[in-house]
């Protein structure tokens, strides 16, 4: 366990520093990448993307001065806002997934990174079911997957 602990925490570092050459933030694109399956309210972005609740409107503010979000009034409950990702913001996402993945074939190597897929598909599927629980508890029932 030890092992994938420092795995995991040294490649974030290595993807935070490549972060620092692109026009989006990791932060920005956990936000981004939970609302690529529909819109979402701010609290549940909150718990999905794990940014606290009082950073999540800034965060909102500035994707939405990019142009990557929008925000509109929830149809199911309009003291809520329903927040959706742009078509911009799609683009933005899938240029900084390009640049990260760029990054670590440059660290990794591309047969690493090739292989990467095949070798995270267990734990993404473990953390994907477990997401699902956490959520249903929290919000009530949520999409699929997010993959």
């Amino acid at each position: 366990m030890m092992k994938l602990l420092r795995t995991v925490l040294y490649l974030h570092h290595k993807l935070e520093r490549a972060s620092r050459t692109s026009e989006m933030s990791i932060s920005q694109y956990r936000m981004l990448y939970h609302l690529k399956n529909g819109p979402r309210r701010a609290a549940q972005l909150a718990i999905e993307s794990s940014i606290r609740k009082p950073s999540i409107t800034s965060l909102m503010a500035t994707l939405e001065g990019k142009g990557w979000i929008t925000r509109a009034e929830d149809p199911d409950d309009r003291r809520a806002l329903s927040i959706e990702i742009t078509r911009i913001g799609t683009q933005a996402m899938k240029k900084f997934e390009a640049e990260l993945q760029l990054a670590l074939e440059e660290f990794l190597g591309d047969d690493a990174v090739a292989d990467a897929d095949e070798y995270m598909s267990g734990l993404y599927d473990l953390w994907n079911e477990r997401r699902k629980v956490l959520l249903a508890e929290i919000e009530g029932p949520v999409s699929e997957s997010v993959g």
